[in-house]
């Protein structure tokens, strides 16, 4: 029958059958069973069939599939009903990697989706035939898009095989119902969408509950043309009977290297490696054979569609994304390179972790979130329980955290494998006569790069054998024997063969015999009368030749050596050297690393862990007990093994002796107390009973004082008030052992100077000596209580000196001073002897105040200072400055006769220039500088608020100032006038008065302006004087000054002089208009030739007129009188004629003016 044909049929038969799937793009499948042993329907057969398609296609259909039977003698199909279906396309990050996610939803070429059918439990009557009952399930057709087929859109079989069995001790064939064996069941689900460009291996995981034997091997796929005959017999193309065909492969592609990359496949772990760098879809098949006791029992097929891609690059580097790599756990024996392959003996529990690990980076950089997957039979069902499985018990997986898989982290991913293994999963248990079974475990660990992950997979090749006898521990009895321990296998069964004890002796170079036990024993003790494990050491093994109920010949355990301790002195015997040797090397897996030193005191008392360590050697340092002075330990040394036992040394003693004499004491601090007496500390000393106390002499000679049991001593014979004392401490044991003498330390003299001229109290003491570091700093203490018993503290600090000068000494208080030196952490302190001080001095002035700077009417500047009559002063200096300049100088000395106040006029004061600061500064007799307060308190004896300063008022007047005339208009006539603050008063400023003088007349009696500084302080001192109405009737002349009142809350009372500014004059500018011509013909207009005058004063005016001639024709002293025409009472001709007018300006200079009038009658 042709293709098309066959194609038309299958048409047909679609419409008269709905449980028959018929799609295109069919990518791979296989078809499975499973033996249920348990519950209601124990002894029936589950079949899967699992179908997969590329979702660019046809969607498969969900109605009942049917499974073909070949060879069964009555069943000849079996329904298996839809399931479910997913998309099993890789799940990635579109965002980050730039790249569109591959999806059934959207049908894009190369997403794959998964369809699962199950039967219900079907019987298999009989036995299969030697060539087996054949399972299949066919479908065109397959997607156009193959490129290792010879011809694509091929048609579509799967297939399994169940073979007959013979039960190796009956010799009698099994029949298949009830069931008795499952198929080989696949783990990992088929990885169809991969990069190119990147080694790749992935393993299937094919597992069989039953711990079958599993060979891999590659095969042809086969398309659908299965009605050439009755009988299933796949061959190639074209042969005859071929039903159905195997399908050819396209050169270089073979049914053997399927895919580019010369792939690889592990028939014993079907692991499948390739490097490919070629794009395409590419059809795969791998069989799976099982083999119980030597006999093949059943075959499966998978049949792979893979998707190889050129991925695109990274994005941001323009490189490829490197898969994830997945560290090995294990060591190759052999090579002692890193393995993912080892091989344990059942009972043993094998744990590690395993990491994945991706330097690929999205732009951010962002890591690549990697998961990691796990799959394999022998896993638990839930990664948890150890009895979820076929063959407990199960292995479990998980991330540390509790999390099983799969889980994700960004960058690296880390997992946790721990798998207690037993002689249940010794396959030679069922009777085969095999020693060994495989186990394979699947990590998986992906990237999230689309459209196709980065992957790796790591296949995890476990090989279990029977156990060896476990020998764990060795130990030497007290009496010399030495005793075994040892473990059986989990789930070994009882045997009666024996456990042979083998013992090598160290003049021997063999081992030999010595005895056997039996199960359940598990401790042997070798009594032996020539051996001492206390003298020598001893090498065991144990040997068997069964083992978890399997005859393997002669098996040997581990060998053990018995510990041989050994003990040496030193010199002193003081300390013991301890040093063993391992009982294996290197310890065995079992075996804690850490080896626990015992010590026993003697006979009596019981051991006690001494210490712990690594090495294979240990120090002990002599511990003596009052009042013992040597002993004789004994020694022991263990290691543990996890299952419980030990491995003891053997024992050994050695006599120590107490040589050792303490440490040095170390003196804290030599300190006086409060009695003038030296007391000594030091730290307490570890093995020290007692102290000796000594004195060094001025000659330097050393004086035992006493001998005690404390830490500290008083030295009740000390003279430390008038001199510095030094000592030393000896530390001693109660078996006389003396330690060193400690470093002398010395005792602090503080003594004083009063220096009553400059009064200063001028502080000396010696340097504390010999702390570790030096000394830090020094702290002088000084407490002041004045007559009426306040007190006050002053503490200072000195980093480095032994001297310090106090100026703030007052006479007649009483001063307490003591010095403390603190070392370089502040943890010890020692303190001086305390002097007591009453200073006798010459009396200060309590208070220096200037009650007022003020200028005077002759523009001097008087000062008036209140002092204190009782103060022995020698004069007062008057010093001036600049004011704000600070750069005072003496202009004069009054002498001082216990007056009340002191007056003083400064002439040289350029008073209408500037301001000046006075200071009144009294000096003593020694010609010091005396500072003093202002205020005198009588109920505290104290002075504050240093005021001895004064300040001058400068007052500046100018007239029209453009900037004050921009706020009064132009035709505004203006003085201004500032000032400054008078300083400084204890009642402070209460007012300012401004006071104005206008056409060189008296002052006025009352202020033209008040600045209000109690209720506005912070008034600009400034007024500006609007003169414009003076114009008319005055010379322009103007002169200011200010006084200053002080407030009320002076505890002297405020000053009744107050304080006098300079006076600051001005003239305003005089303004003159005088007309060109005037007609004095009697009408009444312009009459009179006057001159119009502005701030120009009668007091020398003179205003002439003259006619061409110069005879003088009219003249008057009178700003206020014109000429009208006339002379001698008669009107003078027409003409012209030369007027002169004289004034005074508002400075006083006299000012000519000269012109000519034409007059018109």
């Amino acid at each position: 029958m042709n293709k098309k044909l066959l194609f038309i049929f299958f048409i047909v038969l679609s419409v008269l059958s709905t449980n028959r799937l018929y799609a295109s793009h069919l990518m791979g499948g296989e078809i499975t069973w499973e033996c249920l042993k348990s519950g209601a329907n124990t002894g029936s057969y589950i079949f899967t069939l699992k179908v997969y398609r590329d979702c660019n296609g046809i969607t498969v259909s969900t109605f009942a599939q049917t499974i073909t039977v070949w060879g069964h003698p009555s069943v000849t199909s079996i329904t298996a009903d839809f399931i479910s279906q997913q998309d099993v396309s890789p799940s990635c990050d579109p965002i980050n990697s730039g790249n569109s996610q591959y999806s059934c939803l959207n049908g894009d070429l190369g997403a794959v989706e998964e369809y699962i059918f199950q039967s219900q439990p079907v019987q298999l009557p009989g036995i299969p035939t030697a060539n087996g009952w054949h399972f299949t399930w066919d479908n065109c057709c397959r997607n156009a898009a193959i490129v290792n087929m010879a011809s694509s859109q091929e048609g579509f079989t799967l297939r399994a095989t169940m073979y007959p069995y013979t039960d190796p001790i009956t010799g009698i064939q099994q029949p298949a119902d009830p069931c008795f064996d499952s198929s080989p069941n696949f783990k990992e689900q088929p990885k169809t969408i991969l990069c190119t460009g990147f080694p790749f291996s992935y393993n299937h995981n094919a597992s069989d509950p039953e711990l079958d034997n599993l060979v891999y091997d590659w095969a042809y796929p086969l398309d659908n043309d299965v009605l050439n005959g009755p009988i299933f017999n796949p061959l190639p193309a074209g042969t005859a009977g071929a039903n159905p065909s195997e399908l050819a492969f396209a050169a270089p592609y073979t049914v053997n290297s399927p895919l580019p990359g010369a792939p690889q496949l592990d028939p014993n772990t079907g692991e499948i490696s390739y490097d490919a760098n070629t794009s395409g879809f590419f059809v795969t098949c791998v069989r799976v054979q099982a083999y119980k006791c030597g006999q093949l029992v059943a075959e499966v097929f998978r049949e792979v569609q893979v998707v190889l891609m050129n991925c695109p690059p990274m994005p941001g580097t323009g490189a490829l994304n490197n898969p994830p790599s997945i560290d090995k756990p294990f060591v190759d024996p052999l090579t002692s390179l890193p393995s993912y392959e080892t091989t344990v003996y059942a009972g043993t529990l094998v744990n590690f972790n395993i990491t994945g690990t991706d330097n690929d980076q999205y732009p951010g950089p962002i890591q690549q979130e990697l998961t990691m997957e796990v799959s394999g039979g022998q896993f638990s069902d839930n990664f948890v329980n150890t009895n979820s499985c076929n063959n407990p018990p199960c292995a479990t997986f998980s991330n540390g955290s509790g999390t099983t898989p799969p889980f994700s982290s960004p960058g690296i991913v880390n997992g946790i494998f721990e798998w207690q293994t037993s002689c249940d999963h010794i396959n030679a248990i069922l009777g085969c006569g095999a020693t060994t079974s495989t186990f394979t475990f699947l990590i998986k660990v992906h990237d999230d790069f689309c459209p196709a992950f980065g992957i790796t997979i790591a296949t995890i090749t476990i090989n279990v054998v029977p156990p060896i006898p476990d020998l764990r521990c060795i130990s030497v009895l007290e009496n010399g024997s030495i005793e075994l321990n040892w473990q059986y296998a989990p789930g070994a069964p009882a045997t009666n063969e024996p456990y042979y004890v083998y013992r090598k002796s160290p003049d021997l170079s063999s081992f030999v015999l010595i005895d056997s036990v039996f199960f359940p024993s598990t401790s042997y003790i070798d009594n032996n009368a020539s051996i001492n494990g206390n003298t020598s050491s001893y090498e065991y093994y144990l040997a068997t030749d069964q083992s978890c109920g399997i005859s393997t010949g002669q098996q040997q355990s581990d060998t053990l050596k018995s510990i041989l301790l050994t003990t040496l002195t030193n010199s002193s015997k003081t300390i013991s050297n301890l040093s063993w040797n391992k009982n294996h090397d290197p310890l065995i897996s079992t075996s804690d690393s850490i080896y626990k030193i015992l010590v026993q005191r003697d006979n009596i008392t019981s051991q006690v862990i001494l210490d712990s360590t690594y090495k294979l050697s240990s120090v002990y340092n002599a511990k003596f007990v009052l009042p013992i002075c040597n002993y004789d330990p004994i020694f022991q040394v263990k290691v543990d093994d996890n299952s419980g036992c030990s491995s003891k040394s053997s024992f050994s003693s050695v006599n120590l002796k107490d040589t050792i004499s303490p440490n040095s004491p170390q003196i804290t601090n030599v300190s006086v107390n409060n009695d003038n007496k030296s007391v000594i500390s030091w730290q307490n000393v570890v093995g020290a009973d007692m102290y000796v106390v000594y004195f060094t002499d001025n000659d330097g000679s050393q004086i035992t004082l006493d001998t005690v049991n404390t830490t500290s001593y008083t030295y009740n014979l000390s003279n430390a008030e008038n001199i510095f004392e030094t000592f030393k401490v000896r530390a001693l044991d109660s078996c006389e052992n003396a330690s060193d003498y400690s470093l002398e330390h010395n005792s602090i003299h503080l003594n004083k100077d009063l220096d009553e001229c400059l009064q200063t109290l001028t502080l000396n003491w010696n340097d504390y000596i010999n702390w570790v570091g030096g000394v830090s700093y020094y702290e002088i203490i000084i407490k002041e209580t004045s007559p009426s018993g306040t007190l006050q503290n002053f503490v200072f600090s000195l980093p480095n000196s032994t001297s310090f000068i106090f100026d703030e000494a007052i006479d007649k208080y009483n001063y307490e001073v003591v010095v403390k030196a603190y070392n370089f952490d502040s943890s010890f302190t020692a303190t001086s002897n305390k002097l007591t001080i009453t200073p006798n001095l010459s009396k200060q002035p309590d208070y220096n105040y200037i009650q007022y700077a003020s200028v005077n009417l002759d523009g001097n500047v008087d000062i008036l200072c209140k002092v204190d009559k009782t103060a022995v002063v020698d004069y007062y200096s008057v010093r001036r400055s600049i004011n704000n300049q600070n750069n005072f100088i003496e202009i004069d000395r009054i002498p001082f006769n216990a007056q009340d106040d002191i007056f003083y006029t400064d002439i040289t004061a350029l008073s209408s220039e500037t301001s000046y600061d006075y200071v009144i500064i009294p000096v003593d007799t020694c010609g010091v500088n005396v500072a003093t307060g202002s205020v005198f308190d009588t109920a505290n004896g104290t002075t504050s608020l240093d005021t001895s300063i004064a300040t001058t008022i400068f007052l500046k007047t100018e007239i029209n100032s453009e900037n004050d005339l921009s706020f009064f208009g132009s035709d505004e006539y203006i003085n201004s006038i500032n000032f400054n603050e008078y300083s400084k008063w204890l009642g402070n400023v209460e007012k300012y008065e401004l006071y104005r003088s206008v056409n060189r007349q008296s002052f006025s009696q009352l202020p033209i302006y008040t600045f209000d500084r109690t209720n506005n302080d912070s008034e600009p001192l400034k007024y500006i004087d609007i003169v414009s109405d003076f114009g008319e009737n005055g010379n322009g002349r103007f002169c200011y000054y200010i006084k200053a009142y002080e407030g009320k809350n002076n505890p002297y009372g405020a000053t009744d002089n107050g304080s006098y500014s300079n006076i600051s004059c001005i003239s305003q500018t005089p303004i003159i208009y005088l007309p060109n011509s005037f007609t004095p013909n009697r009408d009444e207009h312009n009459e009179i030739f006057i001159p119009i005058t502005y701030f120009v004063s009668e007091d020398g005016y003179l205003f002439s007129i003259f006619d061409r001639n110069g005879n003088l024709i009219f003249e008057t002293n009178d700003p206020k009188k014109g000429w009208d025409g006339s002379y001698d009472g008669n009107l003078v001709q027409n003409g012209v004629y030369i007027y002169v007018m004289k004034y005074i300006n508002g400075v006083g200079s006299l000012i000519n003016k000269t012109g000519a009038i034409n007059l018109i009658k």
